[in-house]
């Protein structure tokens, strides 16, 4: 198995109800949506929304970039030196 990391976050999911009510009485649930995500527990949940806690595993070659690798040989003939110069002065 190649090598992994974990991201583990908190979503909250609020549920979508219709106007239809079933014969028992309650609303008729159409579905759901997460309207938050964080990555800690909230200390105070949105009301009428279900805390879900949720952990991702992605591989760690996702995260790598591509490393493209080249020689680049320059010939001596395309090369220049730049002579330096330098003057000689009395110490005393």
């Amino acid at each position: 198995m190649a090598p992994h990391v974990d991201a583990t976050f908190f979503a909250q999911v609020e549920p979508e109800w219709g106007n239809y009510v079933n014969a028992d009485g309650n609303r008729a649930l159409l579905g759901a949506k997460v309207v938050t995500i964080t990555q800690k527990r909230p200390s105070r949940p949105r009301g009428g929304t279900v805390l879900v806690k949720l952990t991702i595993r992605v591989p760690e070659a996702a995260f790598l970039p591509l490393r493209p690798e080249a020689i680049v040989v320059i010939p001596e003939e395309m090369t220049a030196t730049t002579p330096i110069q330098v003057e000689a002065e009395d110490p005393s």
